[in-house]
């Protein structure tokens, strides 16, 4: 009899106004008034699988679970883990070819002995591992032996499980550049390959809400990827969002977001350098 009500339970606009204000306080998501729909098909099965009798008594539970396992199921149900391999392929040919040789010819950047880049919103991993193909080439060519690492993070467990085990589906791989799938992946059984080591071991995943009021990095990022992330927040939350990246971006650091995305060229924090690429302004 109890599966039988569960299969009926249909979520409310009022409860759906308080799950949506839960994820813009918790995670800066703004969900809006379109995205009922969405929701009530992302979380029934979850509501159904806790015994919860209505959305109501799931709601409640959310806000009282103290372990935070509860956020963290809703979190990974409500986000979208939409990349791939070669994704804005532009960015990686800009940041080798622009970026790192800029860089490089201030005596700034050469003291620091190290390149560092965040990858925010690394999903499950693919934008974070070119990055550190386009970190190792662009050094390579322009015949510095720099270190680089990468810092990529993201607000889904799941998703962050993913990217630490470094193996892709072939069709997903085969996007991105053919040269550098013969150097930098492992072919692994008939359909996927993995990413080798000398390049996984340059990037550190690690778990971080973007909603924080403070970061904890001691070092400042030469470049910060935060890509079609903010299409998610609202207005106010993409500007102190954009605070944030300033305050640990280095001085002449970039930040790169996606192309359906933008900061606006008379932003205070940063200077337009072309669509979707911004450079750090020294306010």
């Amino acid at each position: 009899m109890e599966t039988m009500m569960t299969s009926e339970i249909s979520l409310s606009h009022a409860e759906y106004k308080k799950i949506a204000r839960l994820v813009y306080d918790r995670f800066g998501i703004h969900l809006g008034d379109k995205k009922e729909s969405l929701v009530s098909n992302r979380l029934r099965k979850v509501v159904q699988a806790g015994g919860f009798s209505s959305f109501e008594k799931y709601y409640n539970h959310l806000v009282n679970d103290r372990s935070g396992k509860a956020l963290d199921v809703l979190i990974n149900k409500i986000s979208t883990n939409l990349t791939f391999f070669g994704r804005e392929a532009e960015h990686f040919s800009y940041l080798m070819e622009t970026v790192i040789p800029g860089l490089l010819s201030t005596d700034t950047f050469r003291r620091e002995k190290k390149l560092r880049i965040w990858c925010a919103g690394c999903s499950t991993g693919e934008e974070a591992y070119t990055l550190s193909i386009a970190a190792r080439e662009g050094l390579a060519r322009a015949h510095v032996e720099m270190d680089y690492g990468i810092l990529a993070t993201d607000i889904s467990g799941r998703a962050l499980s993913v990217a630490e085990k470094a193996l892709y589906k072939a069709e997903n791989v085969e996007k991105t550049n053919t040269a550098w799938i013969r150097k930098y992946y492992s072919k692994e059984g008939a359909d996927h390959y993995r990413v080798k080591d000398e390049i996984r071991e340059k990037v550190l995943f690690r778990r971080l809400n973007l909603m924080r009021p403070d970061f904890p990095f001691k070092n400042k990022f030469h470049v910060i990827f935060c890509r079609n992330v903010m299409i998610y927040f609202d207005q106010k939350t993409r500007k102190q969002l954009t605070v944030k990246f300033h305050k640990h971006l280095a001085d002449g650091g970039f930040l790169f977001i996606g192309h359906s995305e933008s900061l606006g060229r008379d932003n205070a924090y940063f200077e337009y350098m072309k669509p979707a690429v911004y450079k750090r302004s020294a306010v």
